[in-house]
């Protein structure tokens, strides 16, 4: 796999401008599908377009309108014709995001066996993430969780720099927010007036697989000598074994790169404490309900636990101790 150096694709837009006509302004890029290269594109419209070279693959796409246009045509660029996967984005305003996109797509193709179909299915995480309401902006709160997360993703890695991006599994709303090798942690962040903690569902405070969980309760508060989400996205996207993996888990978080809105908000870790879950916890599990699981009817199960009953049987802690038990 190869990491696409965000200066390929702002020299491409910066020489290309819109074409007369229904042709394509193409620009080639390093990216190579067999003989072909990758190519980005503008139409008489401005829209921008990714072009990956089919070669000799069987392709479908879903045409349907969306955010991110996908289809497949031949067209041809000072020679024969040849079929590209077409992936288009006509709004201006998420130009920043398609540039996401287009990395994470060829690096996706750039690995891969079949390019063209890699392409495909990376197309088609991005739009189910864009239905998901993506480019809506996180409020205050989750940015708050969110650099609460990140802090602790990176003392994961710090500990061991091949920890896979893959086990942070909060952003898909999984029980717990990481699923490390000998350890489960669950993340909550708490700003300066939090007294309690919201626990989702019936599985987010228990165990599994034999391992321990740790809920991790990070007070983080506003610093003006702290770190912005995007410093410390920055700071991560160096040292993460995949940067696909880690684009992806951001874009479920709700977080993109946005240049045109500057992220004034800084942050920092003020306390951390660790509650290893056990039986004193208090806590609404499966075996806490005579049935083992909710009523018919009953989902979504959200509850409040107050920090003054966490808060004696929890300890101090370091990240850095915490996140060498989770991966040893």
């Amino acid at each position: 796999m190869t990491d696409i150096e965000p200066t390929m694709l702002e020299r491409a837009w910066a020489v290309l401008t819109p074409p007369r006509g229904k042709h394509l302004a193409s620009f080639p890029l390093e990216v190579m599908c067999g003989e072909e290269p990758c190519r980005v594109a503008l139409d008489a419209t401005g829209t921008r377009h990714l072009l990956v070279p089919v070669g000799d693959e069987t392709v479908s796409v879903d045409p349907r309108p969306a955010v991110l246009g996908m289809v497949v045509r031949k067209l041809a660029f000072g020679g024969p014709a040849v079929a590209y996967v077409d992936v288009s984005c006509a709004e201006s305003e998420l130009f920043p995001e398609f540039d996401e996109v287009v990395t994470d797509v060829l690096e996706a193709a750039s690995g891969a066996q079949r390019p063209a179909s890699a392409a495909i299915q990376a197309v088609t995480r991005w739009r189910r993430l864009f239905r998901s309401s993506l480019l809506r902006g996180l409020s205050r709160q989750a940015k708050l969780g969110l650099f609460a997360e990140l802090t602790v993703l990176l003392s994961l890695i710090q500990a061991d720099p091949g920890f896979p991006v893959t086990a942070w599994r909060g952003p898909l709303n999984e029980p717990h927010d990481f699923e490390a090798s000998a350890r489960c942690l669950e993340v909550k962040g708490l700003g300066v007036v939090n007294d309690s903690i919201v626990v989702h569902g019936l599985e987010q405070l228990n165990t599994h697989d034999g391992r321990p969980l740790d809920v991790i309760l990070l007070r983080v508060v506003e610093d003006a000598d702290g770190q912005t989400l995007s410093d410390l996205v920055d700071q991560l996207r160096g040292m993460v074994a995949s940067r696909v993996d880690f684009r992806t888990r951001l874009a479920a978080a709700g977080w993109s790169y946005q240049p045109d809105r500057p992220d004034l908000d800084t942050f920092a870790v003020e306390e951390v404490r660790r509650l290893v879950v056990g039986s004193d916890t208090p806590r609404v599990v499966p075996s806490s309900l005579i049935a083992g699981a909710l009523p018919d009817g009953v989902g979504n199960l959200s509850y409040q636990v107050d920090l003054a009953a966490l808060l004696p049987i929890s300890d101090g802690a370091s990240l850095a101790e915490i996140a060498e038990e989770a991966v040893r």
